[in-house]
């Protein structure tokens, strides 16, 4: 076999598209997941949004944002990622809805308290470790099955972090940065991400791992700024927060041909946290 020659090789805009594909993002309501269903959309394909049920009117109104905005088909399913049942339905749901699902953006997840593993009870634990190790697992398994069942192949991007590498530095008097259960339940991510990716390589499916740093994403929103704000200033190369446009990009070419040769990877957006 011959390296391509220029004249054969394909467009970039081209293996970009994402035209006639269905995409499915959890946590649609949060920061993340609407930006990033946005840049799915703007790339040509029909979403569908997913969130817990307290939050069905901020996904109408995401949906009808994108519609308006980038002229695709949208819908919404409510449920809980940590329930079997909900996620069967949700991802019978979609696919039924377009008669297709090629892409999920597994991205559904919480903080949880920022307590160090002396503090943290036993029941939040199993709360964080539910939604964010537990959800993950149900939703890949089920899409990865559905897309083997279809026989399109297809994408899936999970959400980890970069507290799926490190350990984030608190301070002795205040050990609330170090986020023990998040922490975990994310480096978690990561290696299930890898097992998906060769289980399901033979199908034409692809997972990887994204690990974004300190995003203005919403997720922060019932935690005290002012240690977060000192970590940026200390850690961060970048020296500053990243917005949610800086994330987009990543996830949409996951998703798209242009990642074709990628599975079983996790892509870091921290500026330049994990360096050290």
């Amino acid at each position: 076999m011959k390296p391509l020659q220029i004249a054969e090789l394909r467009s970039i805009y081209e293996m970009l598209s994402l035209k006639g594909k269905t995409a499915l993002v959890t946590g649609g309501a949060g920061g993340i997941g609407r930006s990033c269903a946005a840049g799915l959309a703007e790339a040509g394909a029909d979403v569908v949004l997913m969130d817990i049920p307290q939050k069905a009117q901020i996904l109408e109104e995401n949906c009808r944002e994108i519609e308006k905005r980038y002229g695709v088909k949208t819908g919404k399913c409510m449920g809980n990622v940590a329930d079997e049942a909900d996620v069967t339905r949700m991802i019978r749901e979609t696919a039924e809805l377009f008669g297709r699902l090629d892409i999920v953006f597994s991205n559904a997840g919480v903080a949880g308290r920022s307590d160090s593993p002396s503090g943290i009870s036993l029941e939040e634990w199993k709360r964080v470790v539910d939604i964010n190790l537990t959800g993950m697992f149900l939703v890949n398994r089920i899409a990865a099955n559905k897309m083997k069942e279809l026989g399109n192949g297809g994408s899936i991007i999970n959400t980890a972090s970069m507290s799926g590498h490190i350990i984030n530095k608190g301070s002795r008097k205040d050990m609330s940065q170090h986020m023990a259960v998040y922490a975990a339940t994310k480096a978690g991510v990561i290696q299930f991400t890898k097992s998906m990716a060769v289980s399901y390589v033979e199908d034409g499916i692809r997972c990887n791992s994204i690990s974004p740093g300190m995003i203005l994403s919403g997720l922060h929103d019932d935690m005290d700024m002012a240690p977060l704000e000192e970590f940026v200033r200390d850690a961060v190369p970048m020296n500053r927060f990243a917005s949610l446009n800086e994330i987009m990009g990543i996830v949409v070419f996951l998703a798209s041909e242009l990642s074709s040769y990628a599975t079983g990877s996790d892509f870091l957006i921290d500026g330049g946290v994990t360096i050290w």
